[in-house]
């Protein structure tokens, strides 16, 4: 399976082959777990698409048809994990939570994924092919980083935090919650934070976005987004 520079648009998704029953979610977990194991182990160069396949218990047909490249591969991977995070924007958009509560769970989710071995382990490996592989690296911030951006504006938003530039709001958070983490991890690969250190972290965070961005009076009210007919 050849990887690509072109740009051809890049698979995030497990999606069932044409033909074939869709994947249950045991088979899908089996190809990302695999996906992940030989990434982490061999980098994204010298990562073997039939050593992945084999791990997976699934043919290299298969998983050429879900995915047609390493990049797409790796994408799904890095996706899975931001997914579990974007997963919960309903839920806050349409709680009752006060902002600094819920500020504060997004805050820590967001801290806990970069805190995560694997996830760390999967951002430097997209550090180091960027070059190599720009369309990748620009797939990855918009589905990852730059959807997280918008969602977090959304809800920015419902609660009159921040603005009139809401999605510029919402990167500052972000970076009140990473502060210099990112760059001291990637230079000192041991440094790590538990789960005590993470708590305070983010409680300070929040409180100094807050005291830059207070919610407006109706803040805390809650929002229902319409739903879907049929």
């Amino acid at each position: 399976m050849a990887t690509r520079k072109n740009s051809r648009p890049i698979r995030t998704s497990v999606h069932p082959v044409r033909g074939r029953p869709p994947l249950d979610d045991s088979e899908r977990i089996r190809i990302l777990d695999a996906t992940t194991a030989v990434f982490l182990e061999n980098g994204f160069q010298r990562a073997s698409t039939a050593e992945i396949a084999r791990r997976a218990r699934t043919s290299k047909q298969t998983l050429y048809a879900l995915f047609p490249t390493k990049a797409d591969l790796f994408a799904a991977v890095m996706s899975a994990h931001t997914e579990q995070l974007f997963a919960h924007h309903i839920e806050y958009i349409e709680s009752g939570k006060p902002p600094r509560q819920a500020l504060t769970e997004i805050g820590e989710m967001v801290l806990g994924l970069f805190s995560s071995p694997t996830f760390l382990a999967l951002y430097r490996i997209l550090v180091a092919e960027a070059e190599n592989f720009p369309d990748l690296a620009r797939h990855l911030w918009n589905v990852c980083a730059g959807r997280g951006y918008l969602l977090l504006a959304e809800y920015l938003k419902s609660r009159g935090i921040g603005g009139p530039q809401w999605r510029k709001s919402a990167a500052q958070f972000v970076s009140l919650i990473l502060g210099d983490f990112i760059l001291n991890t990637m230079l000192n690969p041991g440094h790590a934070l538990d789960k005590r250190e993470i708590r305070l972290r983010v409680r300070d965070a929040v409180s100094d976005f807050l005291l830059l961005h207070p919610a407006r009076s109706g803040g805390n009210r809650r929002r229902t987004l319409p739903r879907k007919q049929g």
